[in-house]
């Protein structure tokens, strides 16, 4: 079964006081974390790579790397906007969709790997990372889950669908926590 990549970078950062994902963090742009990353991953780990941004910076960064840019908008309308955004560009793809954000600076490739790899074996239908019972990113959805996916609305997530059908969840334990931590409030110490 074919897997999609879909990078969420399109919020508008309320809470971060500025836009966090093109703000440098640590020498650069908190999205280029994620991109190096997946970067690193075999070459048929996913079959399409798609980024859903409102930003002309990460658009341009991310076509240069192969990825499908989906324009969002309306990133006012939240969260599920930009995932329906994703979901109608696949519409005609029979596939699964792995969607992540860009505001984890600490997430590894090695983990994403093992995420996918321990979903496909699993036989469940869902998949995401785990730190001591929090759920966290990136999240897996099989194709059975793109009706429920769609009816999202507002600022609500794929969350709101995994707690729905935890029987069908697969679990992946992180032993850092700190790749799990998204980057949503500036440090005093941070430029």
């Amino acid at each position: 079964m074919k897997l999609a990549l879909i990078l969420l970078a399109a919020g508008d950062s309320r809470r971060f006081n500025g836009n966090k994902l093109l703000h440098e963090f640590n020498g650069k742009p908190m999205y280029q974390y994620i991109l190096e990353e997946v970067e690193k991953l075999p070459d048929d780990i996913f079959d399409r790579k798609v980024v859903v941004t409102q930003y002309q910076e990460i658009m341009s960064c991310m076509s240069d790397y192969g990825y499908e840019v989906v324009v969002n908008e309306e990133s006012s309308l939240g969260i599920s906007h930009s995932i329906h955004l994703a979901l109608e560009v696949l519409e005609n793809e029979v596939t699964d969709y792995c969607f992540a954000v860009c505001d984890q600076p600490y997430l590894k490739a090695a983990t994403i790997r093992d995420l996918v790899r321990g979903w496909r074996n699993s036989g469940k239908g869902i998949g995401c990372l785990c730190n001591m019972g929090a759920l966290g990113n990136p999240a897996i959805f099989s194709k059975n889950y793109l009706k429920e996916l769609l009816k999202l609305e507002g600022d609500v997530g794929g969350k709101r669908v995994i707690r729905r059908h935890i029987e069908d969840l697969y679990l992946h334990e992180v032993v850092d926590g700190l790749e799990l931590v998204d980057i949503d409030v500036r440090k005093n110490s941070e430029s």
